[in-house]
């Protein structure tokens, strides 16, 4: 019977596939009803891609029934039919299965329930902090404000790196939480006269040490911060990665091909912005194959536009 109901619902939902592995209020999501998750103020999803001769699949869907949240919306993706491998691939979507939760998490832990869970609530607790009316509709009444206005920052730090990243053609970075706590813990504490990185020790994950932009200012936001990094772009020839030259580090972090995860915070009343990155970046004599210039027509303010907005603007107070 159960079988035989989620085949109604992929079939109603007019999208290609075998019946999605997760029982329970799941939608068949395929490229014509896909959630953008670019729009900030949608509802937030946990897409779970999959294929039908998957015994992983099977796995991770009956951990999902068992741990699934009422603040997050359940869909499905069938990444064996024809039809939706070009939105797989297009989400970078290769070895099933793939948990996401939209806009820009993936889930990377191990098929454990205990973890899943916990992932799931901080997933969660960010959903529900998102439905908060913007900073300047509230009012800040004590110190753990910024706290709740954290979700809506990491939007825009995402948002501003992503529209980097696309003008180079490379692949988007994903928000991560533990790169979250290890940016904030140093934007808390470092110093404002002068810029300075904090001790690699202290920013350890479990692939290595991550790599670290800084900002110090004024007033700072996102966009702003993002924008002043990726300015370093004139030292470049054309975006392309110059040896011996000065000034660069901050630029080829963001335009590093192999880092996929993203963290990033405000501190010190938004006089210091702090981004962590894994894997790291600037790898000695990596430069030349990891930095990605602008694709052609890219570059500059038409680039930005044409992938997503002028980063400056992304949250400008």
């Amino acid at each position: 019977m159960i079988r035989v109901l989620l085949l109604r619902l992929a079939l109603a939902s007019g999208c290609p596939g075998h019946p999605p592995y997760v029982q329970g209020p799941v939608e068949a999501l395929c490229a014509e009803n896909f959630p953008d998750a670019r729009r900030p103020g949608r509802a937030r999803w946990l897409v779970h891609f999959y294929g039908p001769k998957c015994r992983s699949c099977r796995d991770l869907a009956q951990m999902l029934q068992e741990v699934s949240s009422s603040d997050l919306k359940l869909g499905a993706v069938d990444c064996r039919q024809p039809q939706n491998q070009e939105l797989c691939r297009s989400l970078k979507v290769w070895k099933l299965p793939v948990l996401m939760a939209l806009p820009g998490t993936r889930y990377s832990g191990p098929l454990e329930s205990e973890v899943l869970t916990q992932w799931i609530r901080d997933i969660s607790d960010i959903s529900r902090l998102e439905v908060l009316p913007p900073a300047s509709e509230q009012m800040s009444l004590c110190p753990a404000f910024e706290l709740y206005e954290e979700p809506r920052v990491a939007r825009e730090f995402l948002a501003a790196h992503n529209i980097y990243r696309c003008t180079a053609g490379i692949a988007m970075l994903e928000w991560d939480l533990p790169l979250f706590h290890s940016a904030r813990r140093y934007a808390d504490r470092a110093p404002l006269d002068r810029l300075a990185h904090s001790d690699p020790r202290e920013r350890k994950g479990k692939h290595g040490v991550y790599g670290e932009n800084v900002a110090i200012g004024e007033h700072l936001w996102p966009g702003q911060v993002v924008a002043r990094w990726h300015d370093e772009i004139r030292n470049t020839q054309d975006g392309v990665f110059r040896p011996k030259r000065a000034g660069l580090g901050h630029y080829t972090q963001l335009v590093w091909r192999k880092t996929l995860r993203l963290g990033c915070s405000l501190g010190q009343n938004r006089r210091v912005a702090v981004c962590h990155y894994d894997p790291a970046g600037n790898e000695k004599g990596r430069h030349l194959s990891q930095v990605a210039p602008p694709l052609p027509n890219y570059a500059g303010i038409e680039g930005e536009e044409r992938c997503g907005g002028l980063v400056e603007e992304i949250g400008r107070p």
